[in-house]
């Protein structure tokens, strides 16, 4: 790179001022209705973050279990109502578990999001095991 490429780059770089906290009428900050698990730690810690992997593994192992199980269901002889049942329970435990991976940041939030996803799983077990 040569030094006039160097210097043009300097000169395109702005310093960006950072937000300040939200705050009310009277000047104190307002605190967020869900705060991350604290002000200091901004990035997941990796005991953390391999508890939620191995927890939303769990899940899709089992969820494609349930799903292949479905599938040979509806093939062969599973009612008229089973086929849109596993599919909304399906995406709804999917959408559970992505985005208990979004709010990573907060302390139990992510942890609930999985209970919920675990829970919609075991209703399209129940719902597979009723419709054959």
């Amino acid at each position: 790179m040569s030094s006039q490429t160097i210097g043009d780059a300097k000169q395109r770089t702005v310093a960006v001022p950072r937000a300040r906290a939200a705050s009310d009428p009277s000047g104190a900050p307002r605190l967020p209705a869900l705060s991350p698990v604290s002000d200091t730690e901004r990035a997941p810690t990796l005991g953390r973050l391999a508890g939620l992997c191995g927890w939303a593994a769990l899940l899709g192992f089992l969820g494609i279990a349930v799903g292949a199980r479905g599938l040979i269901a509806i093939l062969v002889k599973a009612p008229d109502w089973y086929e849109p049942t596993l599919v909304v329970l399906g995406l709804a435990g999917i959408a559970l578990a992505v985005v208990a991976f979004l709010t990573v940041h907060y302390q139990y939030v992510p942890w609930l999001l999985l209970t919920l996803s675990s829970g919609v799983l075991l209703a399209s077990i129940v719902v597979t095991a009723e419709a054959t």
